[in-house]
C-alpha cells in the first residue's frame, strides 16, 4: 500500500470490511462480501463515501470493475455531493472517467459547491479528460457555472491551461460571461505571475480581440492590465498594451489605473512601458489627488521614482490636501527617495507646507522616523515651522510618544515652550498620549508641569483623563499641583472618578488632592458627584471613605451653618430694630420738643408784636386826643376874646362870655385835671401797674421793640376817664351857668 492508500485507510474511519477490502485491493473478499450480502456494496462510511470511491481513490480499477458489474450505485453521491465522476476528475484518472461514463455515470451532477467535474478536469495540465468529458456534453452545457458563476474556461484560465483554454472555446464556451465579482476568463488569465501566463492570455484575445475585451472591467472597476501590473508579469502587460485598444489609463473605483498600481508595487520596467504607451499625455490622479508619483516616493521605490522623473509629462504635484510626493516619502520614512530627490535637485524648497500648513518634517516626526527626521535637519528644514494650529514637528512627536525623534528635534534646536492654537505644550499632548518617558524628557528640559491651556487645563488633568496613571506619577513626582481647577471648575480628579480609574484616584489623594472641589456651573458638582453618575460603586465607596462629599451633602451642611448664621442675624437684626425704634421714638420726643419751644416762641415774639403794635397806636390816639383836646380849648379860649355882644348861647358859650378872662384858666383846669385823673388812674392801679407804666412810658421815649400789654389798657382807661371828666364838667357847667371853681373842678 502506498502513501495515500495508508492515509485513505487511516483517515477515513472505514466503517466495514467491505470498505477495507476496495482500498487494499482485495477483489475475492470483496466479492464474498457483496455476495454474502448485497446491500454492502453501497454502504457509507461515516463522509458517505462508497467502496466504489475508495475504488477510485486508492487507485483499484479491478476492485471498481467488480463492484460495477455487481451493480452498485454509480452516481451515489458521499456528503459533499460528490460523486465518483468528480473524484476520478478531480484526480485526473483518465481511465476510471472512462469506465464511469462507460456505466452511465451523470456528468452534470452537482456536488455542493455547484461544481461538476468538468470543471474539476481543469486542474491538471493534460486536457484528455476534459477532451473526454465534452464528448458526452452538449454545447450548452460547457458554460455551466459553480457557485461562483465561473465556468470551465474560468477555471483553466486561472489553472494557466491554454491547452485547455483553446479545447473550450472550441466547444464554443463563451469568453464573456463574467463571474461572482465580475471577472471574465482573461481576468484570470492575466492575474497570473507565470510569464507563461501570457499564452493562455493570446489564446483568449485570439478568439476575440475587441476593445470591450481588453478593456473589460469586474465589479470594482479593475481591467485585466490592472491584475496584469498587480502581479508585476511584464510580458502579460507588454502583450494587452501592445494592443491599440486598450486603455493604460483606466480608472478602477479609487480612480487608480494600473501606472498607480505600478507605482505603488515598484515595478519600474511595467512603469517605463505604461509611461511610453500613456496616450493621454499627463498622468492622472487618484480619488485623493495622488499621482503615481506619490505612490512611489512613499514605498520608498527610489529606482521607480527616477524612472518617473525621466519622463518629461511627470512633475510633482499636490495631492487635494496639498502634499507632495517628497512630503509623502518623509511620511513614510523614505529615506532613499528623499536622497535621490534632493541629488537630483527635484525640490526646490524643503520647507514647503500643505493646506494645513505641515511640512515634510511634520510628517516625518508624526510617524517616528528618527532617521528620515535627521536626514531633513541635515538639510536645514525649520525645526520649529508651525502648521495652522500652532503645531511644531516637536508637538507631533509628542503626541505620537516617539523618544527618539523628540530627543533629536531638541538637540537639533526645537522650542519646549511654544504652545498651540488651544494653548496645549507638548507635555500636553505627551500627557493626552499617555508617555510617561516623554513627558519626562520635556520636563527635563525645562517645561512647567503646572502649565494651563486656555481652558485651564493642565498636563496631570490630561494624563488623569485617559487614566495614564504613569504619566500621572511622572508629573506629580516632578511637582505637578493636583488641586488646580481649570475654568470650569474641574480638577484631575473629577476625571478620575467620572471613568472610574480607582488606582488613579488612589494615587491622586495619596499626593494630596482635595476631594471635594466644586465645579463652576449650576451643578456645582463633586468629583463624588461624577462617580455617582458613572456608577462607579468602588470609586465611591472609596471616596467616601476619604471624606468625599457630593454637592447635596454639602448643601446640607451648608443649610445647617447659613441657619444658624441667619438666627444670629435676625437676633441681630431685631435688637438692632429695637434700638433703632427707640432712639427714633427719643428723637421723635426731641424734635416735638424743639418743635413746640420754637413754636412757642414764635407767638411769644407775635404777641408782642401785635401789643408794640397796639401800644403804638394807642399812644397815637391818645396824643391825637391831646391834640384835639388842646384845639378845643384854644377855640373857646379864642371865641371868648373876641365876643360880640351877649346873645343867647349854650352854657359853655356863655361861660366863656361872662368869664372872658377865665378861658386860659379853664384850659389849665383841663390840664390838671386830666392830669390829676392820670395819676389818679396810675394810683388805683398799684405800684406793680406803676412800674410796668413806666416801662412803658420809658419804652415808648426810647421806641423799645417790645411794648407791655398793660400800658395800652391804662392809655385805654385813662382816656375813658378823661372822657367822662370833661362830661362832668360840662355838666356843671349847664346847670350852674358859672364856671367851676378850681376846687371843684379838681374834685
Amino acid at each position: 500500500m502506498n502513501d495515500s492508500e495508508t492515509w485513505l485507510f487511516n483517515g477515513s474511519s472505514l466503517a466495514s470490511q467491505v470498505h477495507a477490502a476496495a482500498v487494499n485491493g482485495h477483489k475475492r473478499a470483496l466479492l464474498k462480501q457483496i455476495s454474502g450480502n448485497p446491500d454492502l456494496k453501497d454502504k457509507e462510511d461515516q463522509f458517505g463515501r462508497t467502496p466504489l470511491m475508495y475504488c477510485i481513490l486508492a487507485d483499484r480499477l479491478d476492485c471498481a470493475e467488480v463492484l460495477l458489474k455487481t451493480g452498485t450505485d454509480v452516481d451515489k453521491a458521499d456528503h459533499s455531493q460528490r460523486t465518483a465522476l468528480h473524484l476520478a476528475a478531480q484526480k485526473g484518472n483518465y481511465r476510471f472517467m472512462k469506465l464511469l461514463l462507460a456505466h452511465r455515470a451523470n456528468w452534470m451532477k452537482k456536488d455542493l459547491e455547484e461544481i461538476i467535474p468538468l470543471h474539476l478536469t481543469t486542474q491538471h495540465k493534460s486536457p484528455k479528460c476534459l477532451a473526454l468529458l465534452l464528448k458526452y456534453m452538449a454545447p450548452g452545457e460547457v458554460d455551466t457555472q459553480d457557485k461562483n458563476k465561473q465556468t470551465a474556461l474560468h477555471w483553466s484560465a486561472y489553472y494557466n491551461n491554454p491547452e485547455h483554454v483553446k479545447i473550450l472555446i472550441k466547444h464554443d464556451s463563451n469568453i464573456g460571461i463574467p463571474d461572482i465579482e465580475g471577472r471574465i476568463p482573461l481576468h484570470w488569465a492575466a492575474n497570473h505571475k507565470d510569464p507563461s501566463a501570457v499564452n493562455t492570455v493570446k489564446c483568449i484575445l485570439d478568439a476575440a480581440p475587441t476593445e470591450s475585451l481588453l478593456n473589460w472591467q469586474d465589479y470594482e472597476g479593475r481591467t485585466p492590465l490592472h491584475f496584469a501590473v498587480a502581479d508585476g508579469n511584464i510580458a502579460v502587460v507588454d502583450l494587452l498594451t501592445s494592443y491599440e485598444s486598450c486603455n493604460v489609463s483606466s480608472y478602477d473605483n479609487l480612480f487608480r489605473t494600473p501606472l498607480h498600481w505600478a507605482a505603488l508595487l515598484g515595478h519600474a520596467q511595467i512603469v517605463h512601458v505604461l509611461l511610453e504607451r500613456n496616450k493621454v499625455g499627463t498622468i492622472l490622479s487618484d480619488s485623493q489627488g495622488a499621482t503615481p508619483l506619490h505612490y512611489a516616493a512613499q514605498s520608498n521605490f527610489s529606482e521607480t521614482v527616477e524612472e518617473f522623473f525621466k519622463h518629461p509629462s511627470v512633475r510633482d504635484d499636490s495631492d487635494l490636501e496639498g502634499r507632495t510626493s517628497f512630503m509623502w516619502a518623509a511620511g513614510k520614512g523614505s529615506d532613499e527617495v528623499i536622497q535621490t530627490m534632493l541629488k537630483l535637485k527635484l525640490v526646490t524648497d524643503i520647507n514647503v507646507a500643505d493646506k494645513y500648513g505641515g511640512t515634510a518634517l511634520h510628517a516625518a516626526a508624526l510617524s517616528g522616523h528618527v532617521s528620515t527626521v535627521q536626514l531633513l535637519l541635515k538639510h536645514y528644514a525649520q525645526v520649529d515651522s508651525a502648521d495652522v494650529m500652532k503645531h511644531t514637528p516637536l508637538f507631533r512627536a509628542c503626541e505620537m510618544g516617539h523618544k527618539e525623534v523628540i530627543q533629536t528635534l531638541i538637540k537639533g534646536g526645537a522650542r519646549v515652550d511654544l504652545v498651540d492654537q488651544d494653548g496645549h505644550s507638548p507635555l500636553h499632548w505627551a500627557a493626552l498620549g499617555g508617555n510617561p518617558d516623554v513627558c519626562q524628557i520635556l520636563i527635563e528640559n525645562k517645561i512647567n508641569p503646572n502649565v494651563q491651556d486656555y481652558a485651564g487645563r493642565t498636563p496631570l488633568q490630561c494624563a488623569a483623563y485617559g487614566g495614564y496613571i504613569n504619566c500621572m506619577v511622572v508629573l506629580l513626582e516632578n511637582n505637578a499641583d493636583p488641586n488646580i481647577q481649570d475654568k470650569e471648575g474641574r480638577t484631575a480628579l473629577h476625571w478620575l472618578c467620572n471613568n472610574g480609574y480607582l488606582d488613579a484616584i488612589k494615587l491622586l489623594l495619596g499626593f494630596g488632592a482635595f476631594p471635594n472641589h466644586m465645579e463652576n456651573n449650576e451643578e456645582r458638582y463633586t468629583p463624588l458627584d461624577f462617580a455617582l453618575l458613572g456608577g462607579h460603586h468602588e470609586v465611591i465607596q472609596f471616596m467616601l471613605e476619604h471624606g468625599a462629599l457630593s454637592i447635596a451633602a454639602i448643601q446640607d451642611i451648608a443649610a445647617v451653618k447659613i441657619q444658624a448664621v441667619y438666627k444670629g442675624y435676625k437676633v441681630r437684626k431685631a435688637f438692632q430694630d429695637r434700638k433703632n425704634l427707640l432712639m427714633k421714638h427719643d428723637q421723635l420726643r426731641k424734635d416735638a420738643a424743639a418743635k413746640k419751644r420754637e413754636e412757642e416762641n414764635r407767638r411769644k415774639a407775635s404777641e408782642q408784636q401785635k401789643e408794640m403794635h397796639n401800644c403804638k397806636t394807642t399812644r397815637i390816639n391818645i396824643q391825637q386826643q391831646n391834640f384835639s383836646e388842646m384845639e378845643r380849648n384854644h377855640l373857646r379860649l379864642h371865641t371868648s376874646q373876641c365876643s360880640v355882644p351877649p346873645v343867647k348861647r349854650p352854657p359853655s358859650g356863655n361861660m366863656s362870655q361872662n368869664q372872658p378872662g377865665k378861658g386860659k384858666r379853664s384850659t389849665v383846669l383841663s390840664s390838671k385835671v386830666t392830669n390829676k385823673n392820670k395819676n389818679h388812674s396810675v394810683e388805683l392801679l398799684g405800684e406793680d401797674h406803676k412800674r410796668k407804666m413806666g416801662v412803658c412810658e420809658a419804652n415808648s421815649n426810647s421806641k423799645p421793640a417790645y411794648i407791655l400789654s398793660y400800658s395800652c389798657k391804662n392809655n385805654d382807661q385813662r382816656r375813658h376817664q378823661t372822657e367822662k371828666k370833661h362830661q362832668t364838667v360840662s355838666a356843671s357847667l349847664g346847670r350852674d351857668g358859672k364856671p367851676p371853681t378850681t376846687t371843684t373842678a379838681i374834685s
